[in-house]
């Protein structure tokens, strides 16, 4: 199961990682913290201001992205459909205890061996989801594998798990990104397929592999 706080997240971190397990037949569900299926707006550097998209092509790119991806079991928490962005960015304002809640709910349900979950960074929806799902995978009611993948803008990251991927793989986690075109920023933005391939080099080179997904591993069970 992985955890993203948006719609994007889980392709930054994981589309490799994900594909070998559809590949293989293994069950995959994504749970999204967040969404704004009105329009919502997104800073852009070279207008130098917002810009608008609306919800419905938002909610398009993401089944677009799943399709390719071959995930079929996806599932939204917070759907703001409102026009006022209540979740959306604000996640640290939900109680901790609802939110917890709510995952616990998806863990009961697909009991996952493996949760993946984002780590913290500069969004406070990153890491109001990393101490939520920690808080979930405490070993008393849960006590699979937990780990960590990155997506951007991380505050910390020591990665200890490393997932080679091959150029097909690669290209179609490209190409899933690519699916996300309202989120996709200049050429120098972490959310790029570009941005994508370098840091896919970076951690391949580490493990002497051509691409890679790098993991920091909380807790690994035989």
């Amino acid at each position: 199961m992985f955890l993203a706080p948006h719609a994007d997240d889980e392709t930054l971190g994981c589309a490799g990682v994900i594909q070998k397990y559809i590949r293989h037949g293994s069950p995959v569900r994504i749970v999204i913290a967040s969404f704004a299926l009105s329009d919502s707006k997104r800073y852009r550097k070279e207008e130098n201001g917002y810009g608008t998209y609306s919800g419905m092509k938002r909610i398009n790119e993401l089944k677009e992205a799943m399709c390719l991806l071959g995930v079929t079991d996806y599932h939204i928490l917070y759907p703001d459909h409102t026009g006022k962005q209540l979740y959306d960015s604000r996640l640290d304002r939900i109680p901790r205890v609802e939110l917890v809640a709510k995952l616990e709910h998806h863990v009961e349900e697909f009991r996952p061996t493996i949760l993946y979950i984002p780590s913290i960074t500069k969004h406070q929806d990153h890491e109001a989801l990393h101490q939520a799902a920690m808080a979930v995978s405490r070993p008393y009611f849960w006590n699979g594998t937990v780990l960590v993948y990155e997506t951007d803008g991380e505050l910390a990251f020591q990665p200890n798990l490393y997932i080679p991927l091959t150029e097909e793989a690669m290209n179609l986690k490209m190409k899933t990104l690519e699916a996300y075109k309202t989120q996709i920023g200049s050429l120098r933005h972490p959310v790029h397929p570009d941005s994508l391939l370098h840091k896919a080099k970076f951690r391949g080179n580490q493990i002497y592999e051509e691409f890679a997904e790098a993991f920091q591993v909380i807790r690994l069970r035989g």
